[in-house]
């Protein structure tokens, strides 16, 4: 796979001419020339069921700029933004652009482990937690800007990845949610483009031969059934988390969705589910404080859209249709 996918830091104007310092993930254009044969094209890349040639990610968690979210570095991140408004001030920065996508999120966690990668970042108040001598610089004792970062906060352990997915911020991303506890996601990378509004036709229930799947909370403990429901919140470290109903293993697709790691037997980050919410919308990868239960794989499904905190925060990023685009992009870097 890795052979086809190609990689670079660059930086680029929105339609507002503001610049963002991104990480740009591209295909090789091997798909339209049969170059490409066997290649399976990452869900990331799939946008309206159409391969689109590369996928833009903020290197760093938005700072926003009268009003429009841009990724810069030294730069305090904005916070207080809830999901409504996250999303809807990163699709008016231009064609393409969006708020991040669980799918984007679940590509670099996946990316990180084939590198053989942890990735790190400030969860205790400016330092990593686990390895307290990798340090940011705190504007306000507890928060780091964008951009000082050790490079093992990075998503690959190189400069030209993207930061800040560890700690300082929880951040919005679109794409998966509970539905009274039940999984819901949109398809491949169609949150990209495609309407997740809490009432659009474009969610798809998780299921496994045919029984809708569940998060749950039962007797303290996060629980993942495809069986009844106690209507609960709660939460706790993912290597706790208890399978009801039927299931004797966890589904793929609770892994492709990036709910638990394929480790989660063995994984602290902590999982937070509320299956009373008609609608939870997720958080990922933990904040400055999160030294017990941090890591990226951090998830949060027990809050609303209106939700508006001095510890969330987003990024934006930018999927691209034409070739020339890239190219174009990769001369100017």
């Amino acid at each position: 796979m890795n052979d086809f996918i190609k990689k670079k830091a660059v930086i680029v104007k929105d339609e507002h001419g503001l610049p963002n310092y991104m990480t740009m993930f591209y295909l090789e254009p091997l798909l339209s020339t049969g170059q490409g044969a066997g290649f399976k094209t990452p869900e990331m890349f799939i946008v309206d069921g159409k391969a689109v040639c590369a996928v833009l990610i903020s290197q760093y968690t938005n700072v926003t700029i009268k009003g429009i979210p841009a990724s810069l570095p030294y730069q305090k991140p904005a916070e207080r933004v809830n999901y409504t408004n996250a999303a809807r001030m990163c699709r008016e920065k231009g064609k393409g652009w969006h708020l991040m996508t669980n799918a984007e999120w679940e590509y670099l966690m996946e990316e990180a482990d084939r590198l053989g990668h942890k990735i790190g970042g400030n969860t205790d108040n400016g330092k990593n937690a686990e390895n307290p001598e990798e340090k940011g610089w705190c504007y306000d004792g507890y928060t780091c800007l964008t951009g000082i970062d050790q490079l093992a906060w990075s998503h690959d352990g190189t400069k030209d990845g993207v930061f800040g997915l560890c700690g300082n911020f929880w951040e919005w991303v679109a794409g998966l949610r509970l539905h009274r506890g039940m999984i819901e996601y949109i398809r491949d990378n169609d949150a990209a483009a495609a309407d997740y509004g809490e009432y659009s036709k474009e969610w798809v229930q998780a299921a496994v031969d045919g029984r809708e799947l569940f998060l749950d909370v039962q007797c303290g403990k996060v629980v993942l059934t495809d069986g009844q429901i106690a209507g609960d919140y709660d939460g706790g470290h993912m290597k706790d988390l208890k399978l009801a109903g039927s299931l004797k293993e966890v589904p793929e697709i609770i892994h492709k969705l990036g709910i638990l790691p394929r480790g989660w037997k063995t994984e602290k980050a902590g999982i937070w589910v509320d299956s009373e919410l008609e609608e939870a919308v997720p958080l990922r990868g933990s904040g400055f404080s999160s030294t017990s239960d941090g890591g990226v794989a951090a998830l949060y499904l027990d809050d609303p859209r209106s939700l508006s905190s001095f510890i969330v925060a987003f990024r934006s990023a930018l999927y691209l249709e034409d070739w020339k685009l890239v190219t174009e992009i990769l001369a100017g870097a």
